[in-house]
């Protein structure tokens, strides 16, 4: 009679714990892009508003970009898919330059516990078209 070469217990046992440690460093890998694809997503819509923002004090007549104008800016519907996400705009007048105003959106986001994502900032120097009859 014939002996039948097979696989012992010991090692279908090694086998699979091979199989289940390869499995879950997979999972651990694809979770940790995934993550990290969410928060460049999130990034790039947010350089997006920012650049929307700057655009709309851009196209401002001059008398009408006020810091109560900036405070009076919502956040973007396309941020909404992020939570905790808010951008805000600041128009403050550039020092030593008296007919240019320094005007900066920035979208940040409230996390909670997570791990914060790094704020998105841009930041334009605006001037007025004319100069007023001034020399």
């Amino acid at each position: 009679m014939s002996r039948r070469r097979a696989f012992t217990l010991g090692e279908v046992l090694i086998a699979l714990a091979v199989l289940a440690a390869a499995g879950a460093l997979a999972a651990s890998a694809l979770t940790r892009l995934l993550a990290d694809r969410s928060r460049l997503d999130a990034q790039v819509e947010a350089a997006e508003a920012a650049v929307n923002a700057l655009e709309e004090a851009r196209a401002r007549p001059w008398d009408g970009l006020t810091p109560e104008w900036a405070a009076a800016r919502p956040t973007p519907p396309a941020l909404a898919r992020w939570p905790g996400s808010k951008l805000t705009v600041k128009v403050e007048p550039e020092p030593g330059r008296p007919r240019v105003r320094r005007v900066t959106a920035e979208v940040s986001w409230e996390r909670g516990e997570m791990v914060p994502w790094p704020a998105v900032s841009l930041t334009t120097l605006l001037a007025a078209r004319t100069t007023g009859g001034k020399p």
